[in-house]
């Protein structure tokens, strides 16, 4: 459980200044409200999905790529390498800290969009596993790939420039799943294609990230 170590620090540091969470949450909610005055409720309603993932995929990476920037720029990095802690468990607890900061936009964003955008939901389960899902498939991708910043040049532009390419078709099976799960029909199978992409990102994302954190 050491990686909850990690998860707590981060969530110390967050609360101190909430830099991070407030720029999330100011960009969820400007993008929620540009698109409620430029497009009409019949618009909004047919393409709610995509925007609603537009906004949660742009407000994630304000924390991603933080992740692991803000080790290097503090000097704690090289404390992270040198405590008894497994670099997998660094890992797991930055993905844990990306998903408490998804959750917690997502809680306040999701119930304003399906007033804002007139969204008529079947059953409410079903949009909330759908998220959950693409929470965590978001959280596990963008962590992995905002680590490259430890070995790249151009730290600000690796993550936008690995992240988008990877993550496009989880998020295309994403948004087919809540589109499908707003209407009320069945979602087994992206539901399934989601979770074999989490498995398999995530796999890789452990055999790869010892690599990354040595000098």
């Amino acid at each position: 459980m050491k990686f909850l170590s990690i998860t707590k620090k981060d969530l110390k540091l967050e609360l101190r200044d909430r830099q991070t969470f407030n720029f999330m949450f100011l960009f969820s909610l400007i993008t929620l409200m540009l698109f409620s005055y430029t497009l009409s409720f019949k618009e909004l309603s047919v393409i709610s999905p995509q925007l609603l993932w537009f906004i949660f995929l742009f407000s994630a990476m304000l924390s991603l790529s933080k992740s692991f920037l803000r080790e290097k720029e503090w000097g704690t990095l090289e404390g992270l390498k040198l405590a008894p802690i497994k670099e997998t468990s660094i890992l797991a607890g930055k993905i844990i800290f990306n998903l408490i900061l998804l959750y917690t936009i997502q809680m306040i964003i999701f119930p304003l969009s399906v007033i804002i955008f007139n969204i008529h939901i079947k059953s409410l389960l079903t949009p909330i596993l759908v998220l959950t899902l693409g929470n965590l498939g978001l959280a596990i991708i963008g962590s992995t790939f905002s680590s490259f910043t430890l070995k790249s040049k151009v730290k600000e532009l690796i993550l936008p420039i690995t992240f988008l390419p990877v993550s496009f078709p989880f998020l295309t099976i994403s948004t087919i799943a809540l589109e499908k799960s707003f209407l009320g029909q069945q979602i087994t199978k992206e539901i399934l294609l989601m979770a074999i992409y989490i498995i398999a990102v995530a796999t890789i994302s452990l055999s790869t990230f010892s690599y990354l954190m040595e000098d």
